[in-house]
């Protein structure tokens, strides 16, 4: 019998019902659209159903759904600024992931190492739930394609010729118990790399400095990300953020071309790097350039950084 989805529909349909007949009473903030409240229904449904599910430690994403709607209605009724809404959201977002480390179980900790075997290109996916995400490099004579530390994950490994197909897909079970643990993984930087990263509840850094990354997709939810841009070769680079913050580090020597197809999102460009250029921006030497990074940012609710 599915109690919790009857108990969560239950909720949804009356918190609606609610904001609806509060504001055919005039009992609604003036100016106040209905999106806010839907916001706020939706968070408190899923936060009430997970915890009926025993599942307290992934509680991240409804009490920033909670917040968020909370902020945009104070918002449209005038009681704040829309200045406020980055540091808000992002107080939230590290507020419940500081409770999630407190309230996180223990998890087996597990090795990864794949051997190089003679590998010259790699695609690797990462899904990555929540906790920590580290991306980094190994040594450059190293015998591994990569190599690291995770909670309890699956792997898949193909190979064809000098090309390697590796799948990490952190278990769900693991993630919403690692919380205070780091999700590394290092790369061999003599191999040229397609990385497809899938994120949540994260709080994710990658040091791409090293490594050869001809093309990155970052997809990510509720989580903090910082990108150290590859300060070699041509990396393409897009990113579908949610509630999110994603900053790039783009080193000195790497010029760039930057892209945005952005909703409420804030975009802040270092300009004096990345000049204004048909609605994005770009570094003047960008068509000569030997290593460049060709951004693609797209975001709702998100805030997006270059520098």
């Amino acid at each position: 019998m599915r109690r919790q989805g009857s108990v969560f529909l239950g909720l949804v349909l009356f918190g609606v019902g609610l904001v609806f007949l509060l504001q055919a009473m005039d009992l609604w903030p003036d100016g106040a659209s209905i999106g806010p409240g839907v916001l706020i229904v939706i968070g408190v449904a899923i936060l009430v159903d997970r915890v009926s599910q025993g599942e307290r430690e992934s509680w991240t994403a409804p009490i920033i759904l909670i917040g968020l709607g909370l902020f945009l209605l104070l918002r449209d009724a005038d009681i704040i600024r829309s200045a406020f809404v980055w540091p808000a959201i992002l107080i939230v977002a590290g507020l419940s992931l500081i409770f999630g480390t407190f309230r996180g179980g223990s998890v087996e900790t597990e090795s990864v190492d794949i051997p190089l075997d003679g590998a010259r290109r790699a695609r690797v996916r990462i899904d990555h739930g929540g906790g920590a995400l580290r991306v980094g490099s190994l040594a450059a004579a190293s015998a591994s394609l990569c190599a690291g530390s995770v909670g309890a994950v699956e792997q898949k490994v193909s190979r064809s010729g000098d090309r390697v197909d590796v799948m990490l897909r952190q278990r769900h079970a693991s993630w919403m118990r690692s919380r205070g643990r780091e999700f590394r993984v290092d790369f061999n930087p003599a191999v040229e790399l397609e990385l497809d990263l899938h994120t949540g509840a994260s709080d994710t850094r990658l040091d791409l400095t090293r490594l050869l990354v001809n093309s990155l997709e970052l997809k990510t939810g509720a989580s903090s990300t910082v990108v150290y841009v590859p300060e070699r070769g041509h990396t393409r680079a897009t990113v579908d953020a949610g509630a999110a913050s994603v900053e790039f580090r783009v080193p000195a020597d790497v010029a760039g071309r930057i892209t945005t197809d952005t909703g409420l999102a804030e975009v802040d460009v270092d300009t004096s790097r990345f000049l204004p250029s048909g609605g994005g921006y770009e570094s003047p030497d960008y068509s000569t350039a030997v290593n460049r990074v060709e951004l693609t940012m797209r975001g709702g609710v998100s805030g997006f950084k270059v520098r």
